[in-house]
């Protein structure tokens, strides 16, 4: 490519913060800009510029080939940290064995701050720049090690330049990033190049001076310099560039077929949706209204949802492809819109009816679907899905109006993020099978005026194992009216088999929006109350016990499920299926056996529609029961065959996320690998396709890590189990932690031991607790928690928890609270939501008076109190942990 153009002014900026930084100054720069504006190769020139001042310049790019090398055993580390460690090697190698500090067993977190403080000596003799190209496409981890490793580096003579393109803030990376440039970073924004860049930077490109043809293909690609450079390159390809006397000219007008690909290449970048959105698009026009656009993907003789704009038109204009004028959309790049009518652009799916082609733009009347096939692989299709062109005729008369909408409008009424938080349990719900019903949420949404971005394409979306389940109780347009007004005081609806209000609740706790979850269960209640007659009660308290279950709150759960069950005489059988498994899985945490195998039993009674609704939950209830009484083997293949080529729905996997890495431990102990690497790959397929979904990740990374024996992702897990509100869980990924450390780290995996039992006995597994408590005692060290039984005072020092205390130790130390996370396996965020628990009971609100009462209270409480015990308990281990890590 021709030399970098047009952005003399950006890169004078930049030469600025180079400068600071050879001075001392250091600081965050983040650069951003559509999709092919020339982010990268502006990095790679700034890179020169730096090395030019001095400066030590290391680079990479996120999203890409994942560095190497690090660590003992071949995993990763996040990429600012390889980095970083990168530069260390070069600049104290003399001093220090960077090499040293990685150790495959070693904490994360810890790491990073061993790194930046090391970094931190290093960059006063040797200035750094640090260049992060895509920052966009950052795992959680790369995430969280960037925000943290900018802030903590802000006062050295360290300028991180990063760039991304403007993306939605879905995942944790991503919020971390955000509030990275919100509290540290200069933005700057990378536009179109004007008209005299684009003459000059065709000139560099063709090697002669452009004519009028030239720039007007140039004004096409809308000041985009990667298009601009692909297009000049089909058209030279395809013999169009004529050159007469130092003047480059363009003969025709036809888009080049080469150019198609690059179109293809450009929307691979980005969801599907946007690529049918633009397809629908470009064959209504160069500008068109979200209305017309949902007509068209809507398909002969479906009206599209008044309100609803179809999926995938924030992303295509935060990707730089559509820009808004009022009402209307339009292309930014004018040869976009062109390659996306010519034949062969979109390809219809593989598996899609090859009738639906026609419904593509620029396919020809009956003509047949083509297939294109590049490097072996078939092309990414765009198509209009087939469930979207042959939907159920819309019915009338639905109960669940009034319920949803009431659960709807407490959404709304909590704060501004409601719609982006149900467009995420939506597309989690349909992404794991279950696309009829999240239309139906997303249609009712829509009537209750709640603008829920980026869901129409649920109607289409695929599970975990990459089947669409098409198939949905009255077809997936049963609400388009309101329905007659004793229809919604009814107990139940008339047209669906399970009244959608349940489908809500149990998409927002799947997607870790547990607070939503129960603000809408509140909202049912209420609104059934207001209107009096029979309602369904003992399905409202089973979904009610299910909420406060996943979130560890397990004796609640289990008197939310006791009440259910004591309506049982004027309650039908099917509802109070969700009330029976949830206690079954409860009995089984409490090591009650007998009462989960009642309570399994009775659930497999009831058939038909209700019972298919609760049939994943159901078979995972029975599979933990199998797994309890020994049973490993049964447990695996009542869900999982590779032999038989039995796949759990993946519906199982959203709603219990623990689920793949129950089933990876139990196949490994069982010799069944095949099994086991197929559970872990249902888990990371459903993660992949939820990012922003945290709960999904942990299970992922939870798998993987007992797969892989990866003891940073399963601490990894934890975190992320932690951060989703799921501490259950989170205790079994320290358990699992503490095994992949084996014997030889006996003090170290004391400590996740511990960690588990306090998170289980908060929760009230009692089973998994005294599990943990005989594997400690084994190790020599007694459970500190055991002793204080549950008559724990409100206030004052016994009223503290392990947790808590292991805290107070780590403050008392002298450690930060990003220190004290480092060495307990935390987040900052949990250690100060601990320290806040803290100054609460102890009633004093600074670190010096904590340092102070701890001090007495050492020195007064008795040998044998719970309190000292505990002390005693953690102060050894948090010194240790010091030295061994």
């Amino acid at each position: 490519m021709a030399p970098l153009v047009g952005r003399e002014g950006t890169l004078s900026v930049l030469g600025g913060h180079l400068d600071a930084a050879a001075q001392g100054a250091g600081g965050c720069v983040v650069v951003e800009g559509p999709l092919g504006i020339g982010r990268s190769r502006l990095l790679r020139a700034t890179a020169r510029e730096g090395t030019e001042r001095g400066l030590t310049v290391v680079a990479g790019r996120a999203g890409g080939t994942p560095p190497h090398g690090d660590v003992a055993g071949g995993r990763n580390q996040p990429l600012p940290v390889h980095l970083l460690l990168n530069y260390l090697r070069r600049v104290l190698a003399a001093d220090i064995d960077v090499d040293d500090l990685v150790r495959p067993d070693g904490n994360p977190f810890r790491l990073m701050d061993q790194v930046g403080e090391l970094v931190e000596i290093a960059a006063q003799r040797h200035p750094l720049a640090v260049l992060v190209d895509d920052v966009h496409r950052v795992d959680d981890m790369g995430g969280l090690a960037l925000r943290g490793l900018v802030q903590s580096l802000a006062g050295s003579p360290v300028l991180w330049l990063l760039t991304r393109r403007s993306v939605a803030p879905r995942s944790l990376a991503q919020h971390a990033v955000d509030r990275l440039i919100d509290g540290a970073a200069v933005r700057l924004h990378l536009g179109a190049l004007d008209n005299e860049a684009v003459a000059e930077l065709c000139t560099g490109l063709l090697g002669a001076k452009p004519d009028s043809s030239v720039l007007d293909w140039a004004a096409r690609c809308g000041g985009n310099p990667w298009l601009l450079a692909r297009v000049l390159e089909a058209l030279v390809a395809a013999g169009r560039v004529v050159f007469v006397d130092g003047t480059a000219a363009v003969l025709g007008e036809q888009v080049p077929g080469e150019l198609l690909g690059v179109v293809r290449g450009m929307l691979d970048e980005l969801p599907a949706a946007v690529g049918r959105l633009l397809a629908a698009g470009a064959g209504i026009g160069a500008a068109f209204t979200a209305g017309q656009a949902a007509a068209a993907l809507g398909g002969p003789g479906v009206a599209p949802v008044a309100g609803t704009p179809p999926a995938g038109v924030d992303e295509a204009v935060r990707a730089g492809l559509l820009q808004r004028h009022g009402v209307e959309l339009a292309f930014v790049h004018g040869v976009v819109a062109e390659a996306l009518r010519q034949p062969g652009c979109l390809l219809p799916a593989p598996d899609a009816d090859p009738a639906s082609a026609a419904a593509l733009p620029g396919a020809a009347a009956g003509a047949a679907a083509p297939e294109a096939v590049a490097d072996g692989h078939r092309e990414r299709p765009y198509p209009v899905p087939a469930e979207e062109s042959t939907a159920a005729p819309r019915q009338a008369a639905c109960g669940c109006a009034g319920p949803l909408a009431a659960a709807v409008a407490a959404l709304a009424d909590r704060s501004d993020a409601a719609p982006r938080t149900l467009a995420r349990a939506l597309r989690l719900l349909a992404r794991a099978g279950r696309a009829a019903e999240a239309a139906r949420l997303a249609e009712a949404a829509a009537r209750s005026g709640l603008d829920v971005p980026d869901v129409t394409d649920v109607t289409g979306a695929a599970g975990a194992d990459g089947a669409v389940d098409a198939e949905g109780p009255a077809g997936a347009s049963a609400h388009d009216a309101a329905g007659p007004a004793d229809a919604a005081t009814a107990a139940h609806c008339e047209v669906c088999a399970r009244p959608l209000w349940t489908w809500l609740v149990r998409a927002l706790v799947a997607a870790d929006a547990f607070e939503e979850a129960a603000a809408a269960c509140d909202a049912v209640r209420q609104g059934a109350a207001a209107r009096g007659g029979p309602w369904a009660a003992g399905l409202w308290h089973g979904h009610r016990a299910e909420l406060l279950a996943a979130a560890g709150r397990l004796e609640e759960a289990r008197a939310e499920a006791e009440t259910a069950l004591g309506l049982a005489d004027r309650t039908p059988p099917e509802d109070l299926l969700p009330a029976r498994l949830v206690l079954a899985r409860i009995s089984m945490h409490c090591g009650d056996l007998a009462t989960a195998s009642q309570q399994l039993r009775m659930a497999e009674r009831p058939a038909g529609e209700a019972a298919a609704a609760v049939k994943p939950r159901l078979d995972w209830a029975l599979a933990q029961f199998h797994a309890a009484s020994g049973r490993a083997a049964m447990t695996v293949r009542s869900l999982l065959d590779a032999e038989q080529g039995a796949a759990p729905d993946p519906l199982l996997f959203a709603e219990a996320p623990t689920a793949a890495a129950t089933l990876v431990r139990l196949a490994g102990q069982m010799g069944l690998g095949d099994e086991a690497a197929q559970a872990a790959g249902f888990a990371r397929r459903l993660a992949e396709r939820n990012p922003d979904v945290t709960a999904l990740a942990a299970g992922a990374a939870h798998a993987d890590g007992i797969l892989g024996n990866d003891l940073d992702a399963l601490r990894r897990a934890a975190e992320l189990y932690r951060l989703a509100g799921r501490p259950l869980a989170a205790g079994g990924a320290l358990e699992d932690a503490a095994r992949a450390r084996g014997a030889r780290h006996e003090d170290a995996a004391a400590r996740l031991l511990a960690a588990a039992a306090d998170l289980y006995l908060d929760c009230g597994a009692q089973r998994d607790t005294a599990r943990v408590q005989r594997k400690l005692r084994r190790l020599g060290v007694p459970h500190a928690r055991a002793a204080l039984g549950a008559q724990r005072p409100k206030s004052g020092w016994e009223s503290l928890t392990g947790a808590e205390l292991r805290v107070v130790r780590a403050i008392v130390d002298g450690r930060t609270n990003r220190e004290a996370a480092g060495v307990l396996f935390l987040s900052p965020h949990t250690v100060d939501s601990h320290l806040r628990r803290v100054f609460a009971k102890l009633d004093i609100n600074s670190r010096v008076e904590l340092t102070k009462q701890f001090l007495a209270h050492e020195a007064a409480a008795p040998e044998g109190t719970a309190a000292s015990r505990q002390l005693a308990a953690a102060g050894p281990k948090l010194r240790l942990s010091s030295v061994t890590e």
